[in-house]
């Protein structure tokens, strides 16, 4: 989490452009401080284009929409420029498109819509989409099929005891009778298959072909011809894809056209629908290959560890024995790689997600920059950090092979100026979470994460949990609350007096027990109570929050409480002791204790004992002082000390917008300094104002016409975060240097 910095420079929440005015955009997630992972939308080039504001959120279709759910697990769909098409609904189990159409799958009945968001119609039973004006559809209560017209009536009268979707005019279905039919979209009938055999696939390939079973072998069938294509051959095939099945001789792969002649004979030792017409193909030879139809090589390789799994965006990808992930187009040819890298999912054609060093990030693999990746710690002021440290457990496997256990992520306290205190804190927390909610839940699944904020000089943490899964399972959301100053951990008992459960269950709802009402965290505001229900088979689980502010608790808050004192009391960290540690700071010297403190958090060093604290901040002491502030490498073989530090601000786009031809040992300029950190900013999810809100932001400056006309949407940011508090004067100064001393200072004391 980012806090303020440089004269005040900035904190986060971004105004958005418009995704339409970009190219390719995809989803991202993140989870931030208070415990909840939003989803929003990023262009290839990091910018957040539509903002973090939906509980989660699925990638465009072809036809240009997405479907998002709110917090409420509501589900809409919306276009590329966040306009909702499908208002927000009851949340359906999934979201299917076509090129025409829009379908909210439920558990038996299916809402259509028009790409427009208009409503069709809802239809018990339906499968799949309107096929040559039909819609296949299934009687819950007799088991029977039928095809209706979009009006919902009946577009026959018959009905069949299996059927399947409409294609090039016919459909193959089984009447009551058991005979196996090709039917036209009026429902007569156009043949009937060889009665010795069974269809594998209710489905009529290119008008005409359909994949028939002996109960041992398969074969193809003409329905044209009322003849076979091919003998009884073949142990599987496959449904065609682009004209084209995999088949399976004894333990050899092979493809074959619809007309039943091989496109390529069975040879593979393992073969598999990639997409986009190709195939993952192992070969006696153990390599692994990306071929087509006819079995033309696209892409082979003799070391590989999974991969191979799906073509997306015309790209692939597959593992390495060192841990690496090579990335190669349908096409052919490498195009990237990423080392020590898991887990990817391709959501562009430069963009993928992935694990890497254990958080999940989204890389541009053209430029091989980090788009967002997910914290590894949330700064919650006055110097206090949250890093969060994963914690697994393995329980198993259940019935559909998913791991069965714990995935928990927690914080660790540091930059409290008592250890002690500190340690007692964070064994408190860990013991906490280990625990779980309950002792039975101990042997349920536990997935999720925390929440933090410091109220007062009070640290309250709290779970973002599901206990269980599937049906039954609950949230958890209990907190902790602990004085900064002693450790001490405060409870509810701590804050309200004796008597205070009258006042609370005249102020909560009725519609629910107090009992009900689980979980109480306190903060500077008042206390929350949380109502979680159960997931259902219709429902997840979900909270709702009622704040009871302590005006509205009244009599019912002691007052006199060290707990409310604490609450309300700021925390304030001590500086570091005035000291000598630099030749060139003496312990009277105005920024004494910023440096101190500085270079004791391993933000700032000196050089040959001195620091320098007149000296101009250059590029290069910028970058690094971030690198080590933001937790990336500052390594390097090279000799020069700046060069890993300038590497990794580079990649992490930091450096945007700067002169490629500028001396990093140059001082840096005020207006310089603040594009960086407005960069530090996008690469959160926060966006550069557009023109208009640019001169808004900036109407009052007095000096606004010195801002290079490149800096001044970074300016425009860090003025709307309230960071730039500027001069007395009114002007802001943009061509000035900043001191190391000064520097030191808004790295002590600002927030971001």
């Amino acid at each position: 989490m980012m806090k303020k910095l440089l004269c005040t420079v900035f904190a986060v929440f971004a105004v958005m452009t418009a995704a339409g005015a970009v190219g390719n955009i995809f989803p991202a997630s993140r989870t931030d401080i208070d415990g909840v992972t939003r989803s929003g939308y990023l262009d290839e080039e990091g910018r957040a284009v539509l903002p973090f504001a939906y509980a989660s959120a699925g990638e465009f279709a072809p036809c240009g929409l997405a479907a998002v759910e709110d917090e409420k697990w509501q589900t809409a769909v919306i276009d590329r420029e966040g306009k909702l098409i499908v208002d927000y609904t009851e949340s359906p189990v999934s979201v299917d498109f076509s090129d025409s159409m829009i379908a909210y799958r439920y558990a038996d009945h299916s809402v259509y819509y028009t790409l427009s968001g208009t409503k069709l119609g809802s239809y018990p039973g339906a499968e799949g989409f309107f096929e040559n004006g039909l819609l296949l559809c299934r009687n819950a209560q007799t088991g029977r099929y039928s095809f209706v017209k979009e009006d919902g009536t009946a577009a026959f009268a018959a009905e069949y005891a299996a059927a399947g979707a409409f294609s090039d005019g016919l459909a193959l279905v089984r009447g009551l009778n058991g005979a196996y039919l090709v039917i036209d979209t009026t429902g007569a009938t156009k043949a009937t298959l060889d009665a010795g055999a069974d269809p594998v696939y209710y489905t009529v390939y290119d008008g005409d072909t359909v994949v028939m079973t002996n109960g041992t072998n398969s074969a193809l069938y003409s329905i044209s011809k009322g003849e076979y294509l091919t003998d009884f051959l073949y142990k599987t095939i496959s449904e065609f894809r682009d004209g084209a099945a995999m088949v399976r001789q004894i333990n050899r792969w092979g493809l074959i056209g619809t007309n039943g002649k091989l496109l390529t004979a069975p040879a593979y030792y393992y073969l598999s629908y990639m997409g986009d017409g190709l195939y993952a193909a192992r070969s006696e030879d153990g390599s692994a290959s990306a071929v087509d139809a006819n079995g033309n090589i696209a892409y082979r390789t003799m070391s590989y560890v999974g991969g191979f799994n799906e073509l997306r965006y015309g790209l692939s990808w597959h593992g390495m024995a060192d841990g690496s992930l090579i990335f190669f187009k349908k096409n052919g040819g490498y195009f990237a790689s990423l080392k020590n890298a898991e887990n990817p999912t391709l959501l562009s054609e430069n963009v993928v997600r992935v694990t890497q060093d254990e958080t999940t990030k989204y890389i541009n693999l053209s430029t091989g920059r980090t788009l967002l990746a997910q914290a590894a710690s949330f700064d919650l002021g006055s110097g206090i950090t949250a890093k969060t440290v994963h914690y697994e457990k393995f329980m198993g496997y259940q019935s559909d092979g998913t791991e069965h256990g714990w995935n928990v992520d927690f914080p660790e306290i540091s930059g409290l100026a008592d250890a002690k205190v500190q340690k007692s804190i964070n064994d408190d927390i860990r013991s906490f979470f280990l625990k779980g909610p309950s002792v039975t839940a101990e042997y349920e699944a536990l997935e999720g994460t925390y929440g933090a904020s410091v109220e007062g000089s009070v640290l309250v943490v709290w779970a973002n949990c599901v206990s269980g899964r599937g049906a039954g399972s609950s949230v958890w959301n209990n907190s902790l609350a602990f004085d900064l100053n002693t450790g001490r951990q405060y409870r509810l008992t701590d804050l309200l007096t004796g008597d205070y459960i009258d006042t609370v269950k005249k102020l909560l709802p009725a519609e629910h027990e107090l009992y009900l009402y689980s979980f109480p965290r306190i903060s500077a505001k008042g206390v929350t109570y949380y109502y979680n229900e159960y997931e259902s088979a219709t429902r997840r689980a979900y909270t709702e929050s009622y704040l009871l502010t302590y005006e509205a608790l009244g009599a019912a808050v002691d007052h006199k409480s060290a707990c409310y004192a604490a609450l309300l009391t700021p925390y304030t960290r001590p500086l570091a002791a005035a000291k000598t540690t630099f030749s060139d700071v003496p312990a009277n010297y105005w920024a004494s204790g910023y440096i101190e403190q500085a270079a004791a958090d391993g933000l700032m060093n000196g050089a040959s004992g001195a620091f320098r604290p007149e000296d101009t901040v250059t590029e290069a002491e910028v970058c690094m002082t971030l690198a080590r502030r933001e937790g990336l490498s500052t390594a390097s073989n090279s000799t020069v000390w700046y060069a890993g530090a300038m590497s990794s601000a580079e990649n992490a786009g930091l450096l945007d917008g700067l002169d490629p031809t500028r001396d990093p040992e140059t001082a840096m300029t005020r207006a310089d300094t603040m594009q960086v950190f407005a960069n530090v900013l996008v690469r959160g999810g926060a966006a550069f104002p557009g023109e208009q809100q640019t001169a808004a932001a900036l109407k009052n400056v007095k000096d606004a016409a010195a801002i290079p006309a490149s800096r001044r949407a970074a300016v425009a940011l860090c003025m709307e975060r309230g960071l730039i508090s500027g001069y007395d004067d009114g002007t802001i100064r943009p061509q000035q240097t900043i001191t190391r001393a000064a520097f030191a200072k808004l790295m002590v004391t600002a927030e971001f």
